[in-house]
């Protein structure tokens, strides 16, 4: 079980704390309630680079193994084909990702960032770790690896070996 102090030491100003939690719920509603802290973080720092999260995370999953193609992008992104495609092209039009056919396939789409994509990125990572900085303020450098390792093992379980 979480210990139900660990998550009142840092509040964030405009989230209230609730009772502490107990019983096997604790973590995971901990977990769902800083998922959503992190999100919104994440979601104003991009918001101010014209980006939202799933694009984010379109062109981070990208820049791991590109080219790729848009099915193999969608299973390990776990997101549907068709809200992808809107997602890819939304990115084509701004010019961040190209779309080729696929010379060994031609049923299948490839997709690659563009130079322009990778800037963006850039500029993302850096707005996404600067988040990340302010969220895990209240940890020493030794904390944020233990909690990087806790956080690895849980994501391999959750998503049974594969990148969630």
């Amino acid at each position: 079980m979480c210990p139900p102090s660990s998550r009142a030491r840092h509040p964030h100003p405009a989230a209230p704390l609730a009772p502490p939690e107990t019983g096997s719920s604790a973590c995971g509603l901990l977990i769902l309630r800083l998922g959503r802290a992190a999100g919104v973080r994440l979601g104003s720092a991009l918001a101010a680079l014209e980006m939202r999260p799933h694009e984010f995370a379109v062109l981070s999953g990208l820049a791991e193994t590109e080219p790729m193609s848009q099915g193999r992008l969608g299973e390990r992104m776990r997101v549907h084909a068709s809200n992808l495609v809107a997602l890819i092209d939304g990115l084509e039009a701004d010019g961040l990702v190209v779309r080729r056919r696929d010379p060994a396939d031609r049923r299948r789409y490839m997709i690659e960032l563009t130079a322009g994509g990778r800037r963006r990125l850039e500029r993302a990572r850096q707005a996404a770790e600067e988040t990340e900085e302010e969220l895990l303020a209240p940890l020493s450098e030794a904390e944020r690896r233990r909690l990087h390792s806790y956080l690895t093992r849980v994501a391999a379980h959750a998503c049974g070996g594969r990148s969630c």
